[in-house]
């Protein structure tokens, strides 16, 4: 993992630099991104390097050989086949050659030679043929079974559904990456907000030793105030190292998302931290009426689950067709060539036969029993679908109260503060005069800590709202 961390000053090699984690590797700042860092960076690193949409767009190869792999059933096929028998009473040698094609249609083009010469049984009489060989040529047609499909055309029907099948799986997995990526970003936002916060804190306390020395040797203190300040000072110090460390875990969680080009994560610095949270604006009106009709119509969930019924239906179809009784027709026409081995000269001329073959089973269970599962199948599908519906549009509630419900809150929480910033104001007015202890005091300045991490947390999770509003309504990051 590479360590997103500016390098201001040279860092000695047995002490590590302030706010980095042991066995991090540091890079220079100004040679991968400038700060700072927004939240479209991590979203177009997701889109270029995120591991898991990686394995998610090699869906589209594994889709694209499995169609070349079902086309396969349908590729010209060479035989070739030599029989001797050297030894024996009867001396033959055989030797033959042929070509197959299978159609489209169900059926198959035929295509050979072969040379039968020696010694053959009176029974064997078949094998042998003129000195020049047998041409042979023929076709294939099924009448009922496998005339509309067969399981040559049906592997490869779905496989051409499983290529359109798979881009909205990516999608979905795109949307699903890009929300967490987002909620991770302000996560990282909020904790440097709310570190900054324990900080300032902690510089009140600091700042006033001084003066709170300087008040004891006037008289104007007791000597327990420089105590009490300092075990302000300790508590404020723990709680600022608790909020450095959930600012080091959130970077953690983002560099998850937040790579280079190559892959490698990036652990975002500090001093890439934006200065605070931008305005929040909530979709018009309009748009949020129209939110539920939207996200089913831009579902990637539904849309993967229509090309999944459709790959099923081909399956009832093919189901079906195991119920028809093969009856298949048959053409093949021959004609030997060359100086004729019998005396008879039976072989010379040509050779037209047709056919007709049929076979059904008589119960047909094995058929009947592919219908009803099929069926079966293709209820649940609906029923799933029906249900993936249901969540789509209760995602979309769900997003729109959050997201309302934080901007409620973040009115509250400024007016909040800006109360709060008063009465510390006030407050320290009235310290400085003796009206009020310093334990009175730490009250208002933890009030006013307490109403600026309520803000923080009420911005952080309207933007998590709106990350999850997008989500719900399927909108691609760009």
């Amino acid at each position: 993992m590479v360590s997103f961390e500016e390098e201001t000053k040279p860092i000695s090699n047995d002490k590590p630099a302030p706010n980095e984690l042991p066995g991090l590797k540091s890079t220079p700042l100004e040679e991968i991104q400038p700060a700072p860092l927004d939240v479209q960076d991590v979203l177009t690193a997701v889109q270029a390097s995120y591991p898991l949409l990686t394995s998610a767009y090699l869906g589209r190869d594994v889709a694209a050989g499995e169609n070349i792999s079902a086309w396969g059933d349908f590729d010209l096929k060479l035989k070739g086949s030599s029989i001797s028998r050297p030894e024996g009473f009867y001396q033959t040698y055989r030797n033959a050659v042929s070509m197959e094609k299978p159609l489209f249609n169900g059926g198959y083009l035929y295509g050979g030679y072969r040379l039968g010469e020696g010694n053959f049984a009176p029974w064997y009489g078949e094998r042998e043929t003129n000195g020049g060989g047998e041409f042979a040529a023929g076709v294939g047609v099924p009448l009922l079974k496998d005339r509309a499909i067969d399981k040559r055309r049906a592997e490869l029907f779905k496989a051409q559904l499983e290529r359109q099948r798979v881009e909205p799986e990516i999608r979905a997995q795109l949307i699903e990456f890009s929300r967490v990526a987002t909620i991770y970003y302000w996560d990282w936002v909020a904790a440097g907000q709310a570190r900054d916060a324990q900080q300032g804190l902690l510089s009140l306390a600091q700042e006033r030793v001084q003066n709170i020395q300087r008040r004891i040797e006037l008289g104007d203190l007791k000597s327990i105030t420089r105590i009490n300040n300092e075990q302000l000072i300790a508590s404020r110090e723990t709680k600022l190292i608790e909020a450095e460390r959930k600012l080091q875990s959130a970077a953690i969680k983002l560099s998850l998302f937040f790579r280079d080009p190559s892959g490698e994560p990036l652990l975002p610095h500090e001093s890439l931290l934006p200065d605070g949270f931008p305005g929040q604006e909530l979709p018009s009106e309009a748009d949020l009426a129209d939110a539920t009709q939207a996200a089913i119509a831009a579902s990637p969930l539904l849309a993967e689950m229509d090309w999944k019924i459709r790959q099923t239906r081909i399956d009832l179809q093919q189901a079906e067709n195991s119920l028809l009784p093969k009856l298949d027709a048959q053409l093949y026409a021959s004609k030997d060539v060359g100086e004729p081995t019998s005396s008879k000269g039976d072989k010379t001329p040509f050779e037209l036969e047709l056919g007709l073959f049929g076979e059904v089973p008589l119960q047909r269970r094995e058929a009947y029993g592919k219908v009803t599962s099929t069926q079966a199948k293709l209820q649940q599908l609906s029923v799933k679908r029906q249900f993936t519906e249901d969540k789509t549009v209760a995602a979309v509630q769900d997003a729109v109260s959050a997201l309302l419900n934080a901007h409620q809150r973040i009115r509250r929480a400024e007016q909040n503060v800006r109360l709060a910033d008063e009465a510390l104001q006030l407050a320290r007015i009235q310290f400085n005069e003796g009206d009020i202890d310093l334990v009175e005091l730490n009250i208002y300045e933890q009030a006013t800590t307490d109403a600026r991490l309520i803000d923080i947390s009420a911005k952080a999770d309207f933007f998590k709202a709106m990350a999850d509003y997008r989500a719900a309504l399927n909108m691609t990051p760009q």
